[in-house]
């Protein structure tokens, strides 16, 4: 747009009638009204955010997350936080609907999705998919590089099977790559924002066409 402009989240439901279950805001689309995303829905279940450092990635995170946990409550909704870095997503610590503490280094990382795929594996047993799960992932190559094999194959796992079982993985990364990700990770990942980045293969790669 030719002059920047804040948009408040707080007034967008209030712009809705009926806002469809676990839709997440995501701004305003060209015409001013509230843009959602629905994350059940067979062509989202997972989110990648791509974009060069001060793009706006974290920022969006946080605000899917906040619209969700506004929209939802505790029973129908639960959120898991990691953050490397411990800076963008620890505004959200607070939040009720968070299943366990925010984790910050690979060990607490690796265990809490072992723990979430210890879930996943028994709402497959028993054919549910309730309350929703939303694994945030702040620094997603950060995480990987320093949890190793155990950090990708676990979160590899959750995008491959966590959608029927009600998990939904949202991460935010730089130049997702399938050298950095691996392969079988990067596509399962069916929806992908893409911020400002370096050049346009940046772009590219973050969009995953090539």
């Amino acid at each position: 747009r030719p002059e920047a402009e804040p948009v408040l989240l707080l007034s967008l439901p209030r712009q809705l009638t009926n806002i469809p279950p676990y839709a997440a805001c995501l701004g305003v689309s060209d015409d001013g009204h509230p843009l959602l995303i629905r994350l059940p829905s067979p062509d989202v279940a997972h989110i990648l955010i791509a974009g060069a450092t001060g793009s706006g990635k974290t920022e969006l995170m946080r605000v899917i997350l906040a619209s969700l946990a506004l929209t939802h409550r505790q029973s129908q909704l639960q959120i898991v936080l990691i953050d490397p870095k411990q800076r963008g997503l620890a505004p959200l610590a607070g939040l009720r609907h968070l299943l366990a503490p925010l984790a910050s280094t690979p060990e607490q990382s690796l265990a809490l999705l072992e723990r979430c795929i210890t879930e996943m594996e028994r709402r497959d047993h028993e054919g549910r998919s309730t309350p929703r799960i939303i694994i945030a992932v702040d620094e997603l190559l950060d995480l990987i590089a320093t949890g190793g094999k155990a950090v990708e194959a676990a979160l590899t796992r959750i995008a491959q099977r966590g959608r029927e079982a009600g998990l939904h993985l949202l991460a935010g990364a730089q130049k997702p790559s399938s050298a950095a990700l691996g392969s079988m990770l990067k596509a399962n990942f069916p929806v992908r924002l893409v911020g400002r980045v370096g050049s346009v293969e940046d772009a590219r790669v973050a969009a995953g066409v090539s």
